[in-house]
C-alpha cells in the first residue's frame, strides 16, 4: 500500500476539516491571511474576505466542517470502500463547479471570494487525490481476483535459450 493511499488522504481530508472547524472558532484570522491563502487570492486576482472574530456565522461554519469530517470518519472506521467509490466523484464534480463558478462570477461577492475558491481548490485536490486512490485500489483487487497477477517468486524460464548448455538442458528436459 503506497503513501497516497485511499485511507490516508481521507485522514488526512479528515484532520484538514477538523482543522478548519477549530480555527474558523478561535481565530478565522489565522485562515483568512495565511501565506497560501493570500498568494492564491492575488494570483486568482479575487477579494480577499475579512471576516470579524465575533461573526455568529463562524459556529455554524465549524459545525458544517466538523460533521463533514466525521461523514467521512464512520464510512472509514468501517472500511466502506463503496461509499467513497459513490460519494468522491460527485463531492469532487460539486467542488470543481463551486471552485470554477467562484472565479468565474464576478458580480456576485457571495461566490467570489478568496474562502470559496481557496478551500474549493483545497477539495478539489484532496478528492481528487482520493478519487484516483480508489481506483488503483480497485484495479488492483479485480487483478488479484482474476489472476492477472503471479507472485514475484516464480522465475519463468528464458523461452529462447541462447547457450548451448541452455539448449541442451532443455532438451533433456522434454526428455
Amino acid at each position: 500500500m503506497g503513501l497516497l493511499s485511499s485511507v490516508n488522504v481521507t485522514y488526512f481530508r479528515i484532520v484538514f476539516l477538523l482543522g478548519l472547524a477549530y480555527l474558523s472558532v478561535t481565530d478565522v484570522n489565522a485562515i483568512l491571511g495565511n501565506s497560501l491563502v493570500l498568494v492564491l487570492t492575488q494570483a486568482m486576482d479575487l477579494p480577499a474576505l475579512q471576516i470579524p472574530q465575533q461573526s455568529a456565522q463562524l459556529g455554524l461554519f465549524s459545525l458544517l466542517l466538523g460533521l463533514s469530517a466525521v461523514h467521512d470518519l464512520l464510512p472509514l472506521l468501517e472500511n466502506n470502500k463503496k461509499h467513497f467509490q459513490a460519494v468522491v466523484p460527485f463531492r469532487l464534480m460539486i467542488f470543481f463547479v463551486l471552485t470554477a463558478l467562484s472565479v468565474f462570477m464576478n458580480n456576485n461577492l457571495y461566490l467570489h471570494n478568496n474562502a470559496i475558491f481557496v478551500y474549493g481548490f483545497c477539495e478539489v485536490w484532496m478528492n481528487f487525490l482520493i478519487f484516483v486512490a480508489l481506483r488503483d485500489e480497485r484495479n488492483d483487487d479485480f487483478a488479484t481476483g482474476n489472476g492477472f497477477y503471479r507472485p514475484m517468486d516464480v522465475i519463468d524460464e528464458d523461452p529462447f535459450p541462447s547457450t548451448e548448455r541452455d539448449i541442451q538442458e532443455m532438451e533433456d528436459d522434454e526428455n
